[in-house]
């Protein structure tokens, strides 16, 4: 899980921050002594506990200063949507169906990207970059209805402990791997950088989750799905990686 926020106030190996997607007030307790001072932007990765507590509590895994006055809007967003996929990637309720598993974690997958494209598309003046957030925005749009067409066929559809198992190793790895991928790419004032750097992780995840799921037995409506977002997420990447290049992002 990832905040950005602003420092309140410092004391000890505590600071009182200001949530900027939330605007609530959060005591971070860290490991060692801090070298921030009151009104720094700051970036933490958490491990998603917060205690009931007033103010809430949580404690860092990494916290770093960040230098994006002007970008902490579109930031913030990205922190909410990010949130939120890992909550609902995470918790699914799983069945005895590959088929099944590998659309309920799909779905709010493709809705963040989906998410992260109208939120990029609110502050970039980037023709190409406009036009990857758009063809991603209608492609994810279109995977999702698939999927929601073929749910209830391929729901159906069981596998064995032995296959479940094996899946679901496979796919807890590469979750926390895109995860952890997105928490941790560099922010800075460059929206644009930033949007890649957040969403290039984003789509190998998408890629890697669609190839495990094509080792198993699934119902055959979901593999031209499968393919298809392998395809067209794979030269998404390719663009934005050629556009990374152009900008000349860090």
């Amino acid at each position: 899980m990832i905040i950005y926020a602003s420092v309140l106030e410092i004391n000890g190996n505590q600071l009182l921050v200001l949530d900027h997607a939330t605007q609530q007030e959060i005591a971070v307790n860290l490991r060692c002594g801090c070298n921030f001072r009151v009104n720094d932007n700051v970036k933490i990765i958490y491990d998603g506990i917060m205690t009931m507590s007033i103010p809430p509590q949580i404690s860092v895994r990494r916290i770093i200063k960040i230098n994006a006055d002007s970008a902490i809007p579109y930031l913030a967003e990205y922190s909410r949507i990010l949130n939120n996929m890992i909550n609902n990637m995470t918790g699914v309720e799983t069945t005895d169906s590959i088929s099944h598993n590998f659309i309920v974690r799909m779905i709010p997958h493709h809705q963040a990207a989906i998410e992260m494209s109208e939120n990029v598309l609110k502050f970039t003046t980037n023709v190409k970059l406009t036009e990857i957030a758009n063809n991603i925005i209608a492609e994810q749009t279109k995977s999702i209805e698939n999927m929601q067409e073929i749910f209830n066929t391929c729901s159906c559809l069981e596998n064995s402990d032995c296959e479940l198992r094996n899946y679901q190793r496979n796919t807890s790895g590469i979750m926390m791997t895109m995860f952890a991928d997105m928490s941790n790419a560099y922010s800075d004032n460059c929206i644009d950088c930033n949007f890649i750097r957040e969403m290039i992780p984003h789509h190998e995840g998408a890629v890697r989750m669609s190839e495990n799921t094509l080792k198993f037995n699934i119902c055959p409506e979901l593999k031209p799905i499968l393919n298809s977002i392998i395809t067209s997420q794979k030269r998404s990447i390719r663009q934005m990686r050629n556009l990374c290049k152009g900008l000349k992002c860090r």
